[in-house]
């Protein structure tokens, strides 16, 4: 009987060994997984507070192209914030236009300023130096906006889409010029991959845009949109997400809005100033041109586009005579 009281002995205290060592290995498992967590956590809000430094340079200086190194990780974009790994930081009042999703230890940036007429605002463009951008078009504005990417970011042109050679490459954004996006023969093995298109149609100065995204072989129309001015074209270059690209042109018109009644202010300033000074420059100062772009500034549609552009030309006219007068500049 002292054997087997013994031997059932032996097995609890073996039993009770497993248990205590099993709970020790999950504990100090969770403690490690927790560590992780918290270091990953840490170093996604460090990148996060360092790509929101290096946008607000960007934003500061137009006419910049540049590679920004960061640590390889996945940025997710929306109109108004960005986030890696659940951590978000806002966009603000700083306008940019990307992917919804930027993956890998690189991006490339671009400004630009947006002028109408006046510099209203520095549009910023982010994209993956590897994603490749293809313009189609035999126009010489579908010439003039390929050749103006700079050489960090990726980019082929071609007048006829049956010239485009498959590169392999991960991402791919097809621009087509006054036509159809199609998809030729030679890039049928694209279906898999990440390929968007967008349709142009129109000027430096204005346009109608269509989105467009990959579905088997035929790209299926994603929405429409507009553009007003180069700048804002290529903002719809970069994006992928016909309501991420809206969504921050409707923030850009907010900021149009706010500098257009700085100007205005200016405007009235310069009238007050001649009139009490019995000078027939104040002729020159009518706010009417800038009222409207303040006006048609509130909404983001084809017909405040086209009430913009008109105020604008008109607008660049009043200036052009003020200055032709020796009369203070408008802006």
């Amino acid at each position: 009987m002292k054997t087997k009281k013994g031997a059932v002995g032996l097995q609890f205290n073996w039993i009770f060994i497993l248990i205590a060592g099993a709970a020790v290995f999950i504990l100090f498992s969770s403690f490690i997984a927790r560590q992780n967590e918290i270091s990953d956590a840490s170093a996604n809000a460090l990148i996060l507070k360092s790509l929101d430094a290096i946008l607000s340079g960007r934003e500061a200086s137009a006419g910049t192209a540049n590679i920004i190194k960061i640590p390889k990780t996945k940025i997710e974009f929306g109109c108004n914030s960005y986030a890696i790994g659940g951590i978000s930081k806002q966009l603000t009042a700083i306008s940019v236009f990307t992917h919804s999703v930027l993956e890998g230890n690189e991006i490339a940036s671009m400004t630009l300023e947006w002028s109408i007429p006046y510099r209203t605002a520095n549009l910023v463009y982010l994209t993956n130096p590897e994603t490749r951008h293809i313009f189609i078009g035999n126009s010489d504005f579908a010439r003039e906006i390929y050749e103006s990417i700079p050489d960090e970011i990726g980019s082929d042109g071609y007048t006829q889409v049956q010239a485009i050679q498959d590169e392999d490459d991960a991402i791919v954004r097809i621009i087509f010029f006054d036509q159809d996006p199609v998809l030729p023969e030679n890039l049928k093995g694209m279906e898999n991959k990440a390929v968007t298109a967008l349709k142009v149609n129109g000027d430096k100065t204005k346009g109608t845009l269509e989105f467009f995204d990959l579905v088997g072989d035929k790209f299926v129309s994603a929405g429409k949109s507009y553009y007003i001015g180069r700048s804002a074209l290529f903002g719809a270059v970069f994006t992928d997400n016909l309501e991420i690209y809206e969504c921050v042109t409707k923030k850009s018109f907010d900021r149009m809005k706010v500098v257009s009644q700085v100007y205005k202010k200016k405007l009235n300033s310069l009238f007050d100033h001649y009139q009490k000074n019995g000078d027939s420059c104040k002729e020159h100062y009518s706010d009417e041109n800038i009222q409207a772009i303040i006006d048609a500034a509130s909404i983001f549609s084809q017909s405040s586009i086209n009430e913009i552009d008109e105020a604008t030309k008109n607008l660049e006219e009043q200036n052009r005579q003020a200055q032709l007068f020796s009369c203070a500049a408008i802006y």
